[in-house]
């Protein structure tokens, strides 16, 4: 039987627990053989990171120590021009050939799959998991995506690519644009990520104007 391998990408600027808390439950969920966090350097599809690459990777790395089995993977910080899913997903097939690829992703970007670059090779190379929050499910199909969708995990094992499972999830109301904006404003942002990304983004003086005293 081949391996199952998650792949979720990002800017994670900055990391949080909207991140990580439901990708470990995936985790288990699909009892994946290896999950790895690919941050990005430049995102088609949203503004640029406020931290550098460097942070970026440094507050991934201290995030990961309460996730071991996450692989932190720069691939795409070590890539020249824009973060295209379809390139990276190139790169871990020929790592890895045999196996299940699985790219993660929420139902948003999901919806938007269309508009990315050679977006149909895409599920050419891997399967797509979308996650959805628990009582929140995928209520619009796009009509593309009738003959990729199947319901069971078992499925994502049989085939290498070319499937698309939703998936229900607690549901974590974080988001990075939220934690930028409480921090510059002096807000809490207790239990919405690490402490020790928390103390990194202080001693850095990340995501606050110059004025602003965290």
């Amino acid at each position: 039987m081949s391996r199952l391998i998650c792949l979720y990408g990002g800017t994670f600027d900055p990391v949080h627990y909207g991140h990580l808390k439901p990708l470990h439950e995936l985790q288990q969920k699909l009892a994946a053989d290896a999950v790895y966090i690919l941050p990005a350097s430049i995102p088609p599809h949203r503004p640029a990171p406020q931290a550098s690459s460097q942070q970026r990777v440094e507050m991934l790395q201290l995030a990961l120590r309460e996730y071991p089995d996450f692989i932190l993977d720069s691939r795409e910080l070590e890539r020249s021009g824009p973060s295209w899913t379809v390139l990276t997903l190139q790169s871990f097939r020929q790592q890895y050939p045999d196996d299940s690829l699985c790219l993660v992703m929420g139902s948003d970007a999901f919806a938007g799959l269309p508009t990315w670059y050679h977006w149909q090779e895409i599920l050419q190379l891997a399967h797509v998991i979308v996650i959805e929050r628990a009582g929140e499910p995928l209520t619009s199909q796009p009509d593309w995506a009738a003959e990729y969708m199947v319901d069971d995990v078992a499925m994502l094992r049989d085939r290498k690519c070319s499937s698309v499972l939703p998936v229900s999830l607690e549901g974590y109301d974080i988001s990075a644009t939220d934690i930028r904006q409480r921090l510059n404003e002096g807000l809490d942002i207790d239990g919405m990520l690490s402490d020790e990304v928390v103390d990194y983004i202080r001693r850095n003086g990340l995501y606050q104007n110059e004025k602003m005293i965290i």
